[in-house]
């Protein structure tokens, strides 16, 4: 009785071993959960501004290139650089960067077209002495240089408008 009495321990033991091997294999074969890695969020800041100044402007026929590099359309629009020029500021580094949409509180009417956002293009004014008391003036372009723009520009005036642009934070 002695001699069974081990082996049935053995067996015990030995099953008790195997199901302890294949418990411990089974967890190991298990992925863990994936999770998103976390990535850099991108935050924005946005920016309002009310009652300031918009004009219309045409281009020569030969101008065929904004400030930006970018062909002038409908819908573009020129703003002070960052600093005057004749505070050796860069006519180059406009106050709201390039590419940048406006967009409008009321929309305007381009040439017949009504626009509820704009494209900032173009730099003008670079010395801010026609408005100097609104650094956020845009300058809305309204076509080439023939008899129609211009007279179209010359109708549209000065105006006062409020618009808000969203920047990446930086």
């Amino acid at each position: 009785m002695l001699v069974s009495k081990y082996r049935l321990y053995a067996i015990v033991i030995l099953v008790g071993l195997l199901l302890l091997g294949a418990i411990i294999w089974w967890v190991n074969q298990l992925e863990p959960e994936r999770r998103p890695v976390p990535t850099d969020e991108d935050w924005a800041v946005m920016f309002s501004v009310e009652d300031q100044r918009c004009t219309a402007y045409t281009n020569h026929s030969g101008n065929a290139l904004s400030s930006s590099g970018q062909s002038y359309f409908f819908g573009a629009v020129a703003v002070h650089p960052r600093y005057p020029v004749n505070a050796r500021g860069d006519p180059l580094q406009p106050i709201i960067p390039y590419d940048t949409v406006l967009y409008l509180r009321e929309p305007l009417e381009i040439n017949g077209q009504s626009f509820a956002t704009l494209q900032v293009i173009d730099t003008g004014d670079v010395n801010y002495r026609l408005h100097a008391d609104s650094p956020y003036w845009i300058d809305v372009y309204y076509g080439s240089g023939d008899y129609w723009s211009r007279s179209n520009a010359r109708e549209f005036g000065v105006k006062d408008i409020d618009y808000y642009w969203v920047e990446k934070w930086r």
